[in-house]
């Protein structure tokens, strides 16, 4: 019975990590849930809040659930529960809680049999009692080496990702860097969204550290992108903090004081109190401040980080601090004071062992003594800096051990195999995906023909139309996974998220240079589709001067990347697809005539979910089918009131929208039979009922304000739940009250 707890809890912890804020919309009192799945339920909804950086309920929560677990059979409960309170304590940064609670799980998880836990637990004492990595490497030896001892994808993501933090805290960014890769993987793999953009944001620092800045960029990307689709605008933060990291290792200070400025602004946005972020984001700052010669600003900075760091008591960040204080007073000629800061500094990590802090303080106590013209105290500090660098490296060398290296290689070429078994996946769940076009009607079942159609004849390009949602990439994949290119890349472009400058080089790609402004070479998209399809989605976008270049790409089979000679040849398949009307886009002169002609020797139209509302059965049985495998639900029985219902709705998204809707009802409102009345839990079905006409045909304030009266009847009136619930600061929510004349309770 605690095994099968247990296996519940890591479930639902996996369901909140796909999206923390669609979990804690979960009611689980008002659900037929039982006191153990309740139970279960919030722990992982602790967790979902410190996600979500709301520290003090998820503190409240967790230290509730503290109390009712304590004397319970379930100790491994009470560990994953305890991991939860110790991070807390830490965003927090309450030290003294954080120590409190890591000794206890440290002491406590000795009992437990669960080997995975036990892992985490001595992960997790290593990250928070900050001790010199020459004092733990023997710990994080031992934890590689007993990785595969975390086979549930949670634990493994957890493990990876921590051992990652362990190396980044000791500098060992190239070792930090394979354990978050391999931690993302597993991300990627279970579909854990917040897992992976927690490790994007963590990825572009950690890459920043060790010049690996195209890889960086792209995980900033990656990172935009999640945040986007999670909403959760509390991560440019920390995403925009790492990324002036990055700027900063590229030797671009302006750059960086501009997203250090960003990632604070995105803080104070968000309304939410990160004393520790915030001092972080100061330091950062005033030291690039520092390198820009700007150092009365810096120094701004650095007493505000200072007033923070000296409420919360931490002494080794202070005297950190303060070390870098004193570079801004040397900066300003304030010699007395920045020489006291320095030896006070060096006095601190001498007296407690932390030799790689006393060698960086004391390289600036030289540097003082340089800019002061003081050469003989200025030599005897170099001297005393060149024993220190020995005794160090003799301590290092003693302490190092094979182990942990040979583990990490074994633990990258196993996340390799899971990432390229993970590939192959994909693409099958791709074709799989693609035969599920489905339909009965008239209408569908043209569609399909003319896929198998454009499957069959290669040199063929094909035009899809349809409005958005209704399924253009789904078809395109159709056709691809169709003809005897099966298993040639399949490259999906969206034309409408790049920059008007870049198409060519985003195309035809581009050699490093001068000419083209790029560090290395720049492999485009016709090349990276090679002998298999290149699908263009939303080609109305296209810029007039690259409908000339690709037309003449088309006609020629070749293109010529930016910066180079020689010609490669144009050997893929070309699928288009708009949501336009070719017709206007014509008329209104931004889209050639002949480049069109060239593009729609097959052309394609889906109708919209409106017009063939009898497929609308087939298509809900398709994804139920999937989403009871993957929920591990059984499958629903859908009574006739369920699809009259649906019927009555005009499906503005389409296909994805009611893809959406059927997976909101799986992962939100679950019934094991569906009838009409399951709706009601579908906001945009309401907003439906009382418009009698397509959601984007109203006036989105009148929107907004019915989102506002609905979340505000749900919560009692009750604004600061009703805030939860739309996903806003209880302030906008306020803002928006007032603007409606509508009413609330406090």
């Amino acid at each position: 019975m605690l095994k099968d707890l247990l296996t519940e809890a890591l479930h639902q912890f996996l369901l909140m990590l796909r999206d923390p804020v669609i979990y804690l919309a979960i009611d689980e009192r008002n659900g037929a849930f039982t006191e153990d799945e309740i139970l279960v339920i919030r722990i992982a909804k602790a967790k979902a809040l410190l996600s979500l950086y709301h520290l003090d309920e998820a503190l409240k929560l967790a230290l509730q659930l503290r109390e009712e677990l304590r004397g319970g059979n379930c100790l491994d409960l009470q560990m994953l529960n305890l991991l939860t309170i110790i991070r807390i304590y830490t965003q927090k940064g309450d030290y003294r809680s954080q120590n409190s609670y890591t000794d206890e799980a440290y002491i406590r998880v000795k009992s437990s049999d669960n080997e995975a836990l036990k892992l985490l637990v001595s992960s997790a004492n290593i990250i928070y009692q900050h001790r010199e990595l020459v004092d733990v490497e023997s710990q994080v030896d031992e934890i590689a080496t007993n990785i595969d001892q975390a086979d549930h994808p949670y634990y493994r993501y957890m493990l990876l990702n921590w051992l990652g933090s362990i190396y980044v805290l000791r500098g060992r960014y190239d070792l930090a860097l394979s354990y978050q890769s391999a931690a993302y993987d597993v991300c990627i793999q279970h579909q854990l969204s917040i897992g992976a953009l927690e490790l994007c944001t963590e990825l572009v620092g950690t890459c920043a550290n060790i010049a690996k800045h195209e890889m960086a960029e792209h995980f900033y990307d990656l990172g935009q992108r999640l945040i986007d689709q999670l909403r959760l605008p509390i991560f440019e933060v920390e995403l925009n903090f790492n990324y002036a990291i990055l700027k900063d290792k590229q030797d671009d200070p302006k750059a960086a004081v501009m997203f250090y400025q960003k990632s604070l602004k995105a803080l104070q946005d968000s309304e939410q109190e990160l004393p520790l972020l915030l001092f972080d984001i100061y330091n950062r700052l005033a030291d690039t401040l520092n390198c820009l010669k700007l150092g009365s600003q810096a120094l701004h900075y650095q007493l505000k980080a200072e007033k923070i760091v000296t409420k919360l008591g931490y002494s080794e960040r202070q005297v950190e601090l303060s070390a870098n204080i004193a570079m801004s007073l040397i900066s300003l000629t304030q010699w007395d004071e920045a020489l006291a800061r320095l030896k006070q500094a060096a006095q601190f990590y001498e007296k407690h062992d932390k030799k790689e802090a006393l060698i960086r303080v004391t390289r600036n106590i030289g540097y003082y003594y340089q800019m002061r013209g003081d050469y003989l105290n200025g030599f005897a500090t170099l001297e005393k800096l060149d024993r220190l660098n020995t005794d160090y490296i003799i301590a290092l060398q003693q302490s190092h051990s094979q182990a942990s290296d040979d583990k990490l290689k074994e633990i990258i070429r196993d996340s390799r195999a899971i990432k390229a078994k993970y590939d192959q996946l994909l693409n099958e769940i791709s074709t799989n995906h693609a035969a599920r076009f489905t339909g009965k009607s008239k209408a569908a079942k043209r569609v399909i023909d003319s896929a198998v159609l454009a499957s069959m004849y290669r040199e063929a390009s094909v035009l899809i139309r349809g409005e958005s949602g209704t399924g253009k990439e789904v078809l395109a994949r159709m056709i691809h996974y169709g003809s005897p290119e099966k298993n040639q890349p399949f490259v999906s472009v969206n034309c409408a998220a790049i920059t008007p400058a870049l198409f060519e080089i985003e195309f035809f790609g581009g050699a490093a240079g001068k000419f083209t402004g790029l560090a290395e070479d720049h492999q485009g998209f016709c090349a990276k589709a090679g002998e298999g399809t290149l699908f263009l989605n939303e080609i109305s976008v296209l810029p007039m001067d690259f409908q000339a270049k690709l037309m003449q790409a088309i006609d020629t089979k070749s293109f010529v990347p930016a910066g180079k000679e020689k010609a490669l040849p144009l050997s893929c398949k070309i699928i288009a697809s708009t949501n336009k009307d070719t017709l206007q886009i014509l008329s209104k002169g931004k889209f050639r005539l002949d480049l069109l002609h060239r593009l729609n020797t097959l052309e394609i139209d889906i109708p919209p979910l409106r017009e063939r509302k009898e497929d609308i059965p087939i298509i809900v049985e398709s994804l139920a089918r999937g989403l009871a495998r993957e929920t591990n639900n059984p499958l629903p029985q859908i009574q006739d009131s369920f699809y009259e219902r649906l019927n009555e709705y005009s499906f503005p998204g389409n296909v994805r929208e009611l893809k959406n809707t059927i997976e909101r009802i799986f992962i939100l409102h679950y019934k094991p039979i569906w009838t009409k009345d399951i709706l009601n839990n579908i906001d945009a079905f309401n907003l439906d009922k009382k418009f009698s006409a397509s959601l984007v045909e109203h006036n989105i304030q009148d929107i907004d304000k019915i989102r506002i009266v609905e979340a505000l009847r749900k919560s009692g009136g009750k604004q600061k739940t009703a805030a939860k619930l739309l996903n806003i600061s209880e302030s906008t929510l306020s803002r928006r009250i007032k603007k409606y004349k509508l009413k609330a309770k406090k």
